[in-house]
C-alpha cells in the first residue's frame, strides 16, 4: 500500500472511529436513564442495537489502525506472545487476585508483598504476573509495586463463574500447545475423529474430552493439573450467561407462545434455565449425558425454585444425541454450541435423528458462534468502509474459538454458508441466520421433505 493510500485510510478510520464515539457516548447516556427501570434490568448486560454495532465498529477500527500503523515484526511479536498474557490472567483468576484487591485502597492499590502474601505467590514473580495485566488495563499501577482493580478485572470479584470459565480455557491453552504437532503429522492432520485431536496429545489419553472430564479422578493424569466436570460445567454455564445472553432476547422466543422445547445435548440446562427465567410459558426437557443431568436438577432447583421444578415445567433426561431422538414431534428442539465440537459428518448424523424426530412444523434452533470471513456473508451484517466485511479485529474472539474447538476435538466453527450445507445433508433447510447483539447467534432450521438426500 503506497503512502496516500495508507494516509486516506488513516484518515478514514480515524473519521469512522469519532462517529462511532459519539454514538457510543449518546447510548452510555440514554442507558444510564434506563439504569433503574425495569427495562434497564432485563437487558443489563445486552447493549442496545446502535451501542452494540458501535462498539464493534471502534474495535474493528482500532484493530485497522494498528494493522497500519505499529511495525510489522513487533505486531507478530505481540501475538505470538499473547499466550503468555492469557496464562498471566489464568494464574491471577486462580490466585483471586482482583478479590484481595477489592479489600484495598482503589486510590494507592495494594502492595506486591501484601498480595503475595495473601495468594502464596513469591512477590518478585507476582509483581511480573501482574505488571503484564496492566499493559491491557485487567489491572492498574497507581504507584510503584501496589495494583488496583480496573473495571475489567471487578468483573473477576465473587465471581466464581467467570473464574471457572478463564480456567477452562486455560486448559483449551494446554491443548492447543499441542496443536502443531497434529497439524504437522501427516496421518493426524486429516482426521477428523475427537480421540486424534490435540488434546488427547496434551493430555496423553484415547479419551475424548468429555469421557475425560466424567472420569474425573479416575481419569489419566498428565504432567499438570486434571480437569474437573465441576469447573468446565460452571463455565460453559457462565458462556451462556455472557456471550449468549442476547440470543435469549433477539430471537423472537415470546412470540413462540405455550411450546415444548427440547435442549439437546443441553449441559445442565444453561441456555433453557434462561429461556425459563424470562418466557414462562415455554415447557423444556433437557438432555445430555447422565453424568451431566444428575447435576442439572439442583442447579435449576437452586435457580428457578424447586416448585417450578415439581409442576413439570423440566424434564431431565439421559441421551446419546448420536442415537435415535427419543422425544418425537417435539415443536422445537434446541442444541447450543454441539455442532462446533463435531465434524461434518458427525454433525450430519446429529441432525439427521433431529430430522427424524421432527414434525413437519417443528423448529430446529441451533445456537452457535458464526464464523464472518473477512469477505463477508449474505446472511450477515457488513461492517462500513475501510472495515473488511467481518469488522476485522472484532472477530477475533471467534476466532480464537475456532482454534480452541479444533485442538479439543477437531470441531469446526462455521460459515453460514456451511451451516446450509449441513441442513442440506441432513435433510433440513436454513430458513433465518438471527444475528443477535453477541458472539452467539441463533439458526433457525425446518425439515426440507424435498431435499434429494433423502432419496
Amino acid at each position: 500500500m503506497v503512502v496516500a493510500q495508507r494516509a486516506q485510510t488513516l484518515r478514514a478510520l480515524v473519521r469512522l472511529l469519532a462517529n462511532a464515539a459519539e454514538t457510543v457516548i449518546r447510548e452510555w447516556e440514554s442507558e444510564r436513564a434506563l439504569a433503574d427501570t425495569a427495562e434497564g434490568t432485563f437487558a443489563a448486560h445486552i447493549p442496545s442495537p446502535g451501542l452494540y454495532e458501535a462498539g464493534r465498529v471502534i474495535v474493528g477500527a482500532c484493530g485497522e489502525c494498528i494493522a497500519l500503523v505499529q511495525d510489522p515484526v513487533e505486531r507478530l511479536l505481540e501475538v505470538t506472545t499473547s499466550t503468555c498474557a492469557a496464562k498471566a490472567l489464568q494464574i491471577a483468576a486462580r490466585a483471586r487476585v482482583a478479590e484481595v484487591l477489592s479489600q484495598g485502597d482503589t486510590d494507592r492499590g495494594v502492595s506486591i508483598q501484601s498480595i503475595s502474601s495473601q495468594t502464596g505467590i513469591s512477590d518478585k514473580k507476582l509483581l511480573q504476573v501482574l505488571r503484564c495485566l496492566t499493559f491491557n488495563s485487567i489491572f492498574a499501577e497507581p504507584q510503584r509495586d501496589h495494583f488496583a482493580n480496573t473495571a475489567l478485572s471487578q468483573r473477576l470479584v465473587r465471581n466464581d463463574g467467570l473464574r471457572c470459565l478463564i480456567t477452562m480455557w486455560g486448559d483449551v491453552g494446554t491443548a492447543a500447545d499441542k496443536l502443531p504437532s497434529v497439524l504437522f503429522d501427516p496421518v493426524k492432520t486429516h482426521s477428523t475423529s475427537p480421540r486424534e485431536a490435540a488434546f488427547q496429545v496434551a493430555y496423553q489419553t484415547d479419551l475424548t474430552l468429555f469421557e475425560y472430564l466424567e472420569r474425573g479422578q479416575n481419569a489419566p493424569r498428565f504432567e499438570g493439573e486434571p480437569l474437573h466436570l465441576e469447573t468446565w460445567m460452571v463455565g460453559m454455564h457462565t458462556i451462556g450467561e455472557t456471550e449468549a445472553a442476547a440470543s435469549y432476547v433477539d430471537y423472537p422466543w415470546a412470540a413462540l407462545g405455550s411450546k415444548l422445547v427440547v435442549d439437546v445435548g443441553g449441559g445442565v440446562g444453561g441456555m433453557s434455565l434462561e429461556l425459563a427465567k424470562r418466557y414462562p410459558q415455554l415447557n423444556f426437557v433437557v438432555q445430555d449425558r447422565e453424568a451431566v443431568t444428575k447435576k442439572a436438577e439442583a442447579v435449576w432447583a437452586q435457580a428457578l425454585s424447586r416448585p417450578a421444578l415439581e409442576t413439570g415445567r423440566v424434564r431431565f433426561m439421559p441421551h446419546d444425541f448420536f442415537t435415535e431422538q427419543p422425544v418425537k414431534g417435539a415443536d422445537i428442539y434446541l442444541m447450543r454450541h454441539i455442532l462446533h465440537d463435531w465434524s461434518d459428518e458427525e454433525c450430519t448424523i446429529i441432525l439427521r435423528h433431529l430430522r427424524e424426530a421432527m414434525r413437519p412444523d417443528s423448529l430446529l434452533l441451533v445456537a452457535e458462534k458464526v464464523t464472518h470471513t473477512a469477505t463477508g456473508s449474505p446472511h450477515l451484517k457488513s461492517a462500513p468502509t475501510p472495515l473488511p466485511p467481518n469488522y476485522g479485529y472484532a472477530q477475533m474472539v471467534p476466532g480464537t474459538y475456532a482454534i480452541g474447538m479444533m485442538s479439543l476435538l477437531n470441531g469446526v466453527e462455521r460459515t453460514p454458508e456451511e451451516f446450509i450445507d449441513l441442513a442440506e445433508k441432513a435433510g433440513l433447510r436454513l430458513i433465518k441466520l438471527w444475528e443477535c447483539r453477541g458472539l452467539v447467534h441463533v439458526i433457525e432450521m425446518r425439515r426440507d421433505d424435498s431435499s434429494p438426500m433423502l432419496k
